[in-house]
């Protein structure tokens, strides 16, 4: 997405007065990297893992919205199902957590009622979401809670920012609690943090300890209360949270102005658990859940939990307080479909070349600052008489990739391997790109576990790349869907439809239903299943020869002993009931999951990068790469949202693009411009 990303950036308006040519080089058939999807049999969707966009993913929403805007499908493709960026996703308010009291697991769901806001609008992807303005959320929200824990009513939810908080009817003591003084210094301390905020000032020490003690007493407190009632524990683990959350900003002085940054050598558990969160809440499942969507196991191993504190702090509010329209959207179609496509699309309209089957071998340096030239593989050649290579198929009209390269416009079968490090084939032939004939800037747009096989100079020559290389890490990651014969309810499941879960297990922590997707694929009514469902985790390194078949078993394992807890109704006497998976090879017992789609996510490139705590200095900038010719963009540099998502990517893409559209990134040489 970062390389797209900066494409659709610099090609857009006039771009042909300064540039003279925009051209994509990639491996194999597909865009979209780890967020590529492909459709097979039957027109399934077949996806790299689990992908939702969060509410806050402004860069992204901005992107797709103009995309889908230029290409004006309504007149251009009426007959396209999806049409417009409403088409593409849809709002999902429900999230499902799970936890573990002995002797087994239990989950919940918690729906977060949406705004009026649209996410994506001009200018608010730079937009920061500042410390200040989050504790004045944060302390808004705890104003609402407690008035609404001292008064008698109904039950009701509170509204900030779009984010609810369930009320409950408050005891006698709670009633006393609140109308005492902490109420008092709380709002008093509420109205100073606002006001601040809309001075963009910071906040005074003095006030910020102030703050800091009155939140201490004031958690205590309502711990006392809530958990006097069982029922309450859940909404006092998200109050505890929040509180600590605000106490700690003021305590390490990040009110003032400070940025997140100086708390990021610290893993989040830990700087919550020094400002004095509860154990049960450091356990939640809330806690955990966020560790789990950014898979944040060093090492894939889940005793070993790490995420950057000052960047959990930042998700954590970015996810409750500054989402627009919902807290998740949902894709109505495979990520590859609603995003790269689309956006390949339009990048074609508009004339930006597209060279496929090209894989990057190395960059080259002169003596100096400069790439001097680019080492490509070409992996296959297209048959005499085809121009350029058309990607996409239609499945229910949908512009889609297909699981393999459309060999009909090749000159012969290139095989499997042509996404895989491990598997690359010599090709049919080598290309070299030179600075100066063939591009004045490069965009290096790979995957940050490439860097060490393609950028080998680069890391050799410069300080900080030995440096980003060594700390920002990457896991791998398990991905698992499950066509199914059966609907949720008959499995069991008595939550809503539609839920994606986090937290639970050891193996397959997430879980989303994904059964809207049913009408896009292209199912015989003699074998179409009733239900669809998504799985992923972190997963340890293994052997990549065998790293599928480990998934698999993995998988059987999972639901002969776990997912019960989910669906309990796809379980008997003899453990689980095989016949629920949907194969239309009538196979029988575990040999239906042959019919699923696993995948082992552990080539280099489709490692995912975490956030470890202390590794987000090392971070390279989009603009800022020590070479004179060359930008980088990929959710691994430093964008502002150093996390491991397609909003980090698109961001990293932006910037990429503004810095070589500034001259912080040119040419060695005088020229009108390639890239």
């Amino acid at each position: 997405m970062g390389g797209l990303a900066t494409a659709w950036e610099l090609s857009s308006g006039e771009w042909r007065k300064h540039i003279d040519s925009i051209t994509v080089y990639q491996r194999g058939w597909r865009l979209g990297g780890k967020g590529a999807s492909s459709r097979g049999r039957f027109g399934r969707i077949e996806e790299h893992g689990l992908h939702v966009l969060f509410g806050y993913y402004d860069a992204t929403f901005r992107v797709l919205r103009e995309v889908y805007g230029e290409l004006d499908r309504a007149l251009t493709d009426p007959e396209c199902p999806i049409r417009s960026w409403r088409d593409a996703v849809s709002p999902a308010d429900d999230v499902g957590l799970a936890e573990w009291k002995e002797p087994a697991w239990s989950h919940f769901v918690t729906r977060f009622s949406g705004n009026d806001a649209i996410p994506g609008e001009p200018g608010a992807e730079d937009r920061p979401i500042q410390p200040l303005d989050m504790a004045s959320r944060a302390l808004r929200l705890l104003l609402d809670f407690h008035q609404a824990v001292a008064t008698r009513r109904p039950p009701a939810h509170v509204y900030v920012s779009g984010s609810p908080m369930p009320r409950s009817e408050a005891s006698d003591s709670a009633a006393t609690l609140v109308r005492g003084a902490g109420l008092t210094a709380l709002a008093a301390l509420l109205e100073v943090v606002e006001r601040s905020a809309r001075l963009a000032t910071g906040l005074e020490s003095g006030l910020a300890g102030s703050l800091a003690s009155v939140l201490h007493g004031w958690r205590d407190g309502t711990r006392r209360v809530l958990l006097a009632d069982p029922a309450a524990r859940r909404t006092w683990q998200l109050v505890d949270l929040i509180v600590t959350n605000v106490q700690g900003m003021a305590a390490d002085g990040l009110l003032s102005g400070t940025g997140y940054e100086r708390i990021d050598h610290l893993d989040y558990r830990d700087w919550l658990t020094s400002h004095g969160a509860a154990r049960e809440t450091i356990d939640s499942p809330i806690v955990r859940g966020m560790y789990d969507l950014t898979f944040a196991y060093e090492d894939g191993d889940r005793a070993r939990p790490r995420f950057a504190a000052g960047l959990g702090l930042q998700l954590a509010f970015r996810m409750l307080f500054d989402f627009k329209g919902s807290i998740f959207w949902r894709m109505q179609a495979g990520m590859g479909e609603v995003i790269f496509a689309p956006l390949y699309e339009a990048l074609a309209r508009r004339g930006v070349d597209f060279r496929f089957f090209r894989r990057l071998d190395r960059l080259r340096l002169t003596a100096g600052r400069t790439v001097s030239s680019i080492d490509l593989s070409r992996q296959v050649n297209l048959r005499r008489g085809q121009g350029r290579y058309e990607p996409l198929v239609r499945v229910n009209g949908l512009p889609c990739w297909p699981d393999r390269p459309l060999v009909d416009q090749l000159d012969t079968d290139p095989g499997d391997g042509l996404e895989s490090h491990a598997k690359a084939a010599m090709g049919s032939g080598a290309e070299r790109l030179v600075a100066g004939r063939d591009f004045d800037v490069a965009v290096l747009a790979v995957s940050l576990g490439m860097i060490p096989h393609v950028a080998s100079e680069l890391v050799a020559a410069d300080t900080a790349w030995r440096d980003m290389v060594d700390s920002v890490a990457t896991v791998a990651t398990r991905s698992a869907q499950l066509w199914l014969d059966a609907t949720e309810s008959e499995m069991g499941w008595d939550g809503p439809r539609g839920v994606t879960l986090s937290g639970f297990g050891e193996v397959f922590d997430t879980w989303a239903s994904m059964s809207h997707l049913l009408p896009m694929e292209a199912w015989p009514p003699a074998v179409a299943p009733r239900s669809i469902a998504y799985f992923c985790g972190a997963m340890p390194g293994v052997d990549p020869a065998t790293g599928g078949e480990v998934v698999r078993d993995e998988l059987r394992r999972f639901l002969e002993e776990e997912v019960g807890a989910l669906w309990p109704g796809t379980r008997d006497s003899a453990g689980f009931r095989w016949e629920m998976l949907s194969d239309d090879l009538r196979r029988s017992g575990p040999d239906r999951l042959s019919g699923q789609y696993v995948k082992a996510n552990l080539d280099p490139s489709d490692r995912y990068v975490q956030s470890l705590p202390g590794s987000g200095k090392h971070r390279i900038a989009a603009g800022r790469t020590g070479f004179d010719n060359l930008a980088v963009a990929g959710d691994w540099t430093a964008c502002g949202l150093d996390a491991g998502c397609i909003e980090a990517a698109t961001r990293s893409g932006v910037l990429a693009a503004r810095a070589i559209l500034s001259g912080s990134v040119r040419a060695s040489t005088t020229s009108r411009g390639m890239w």
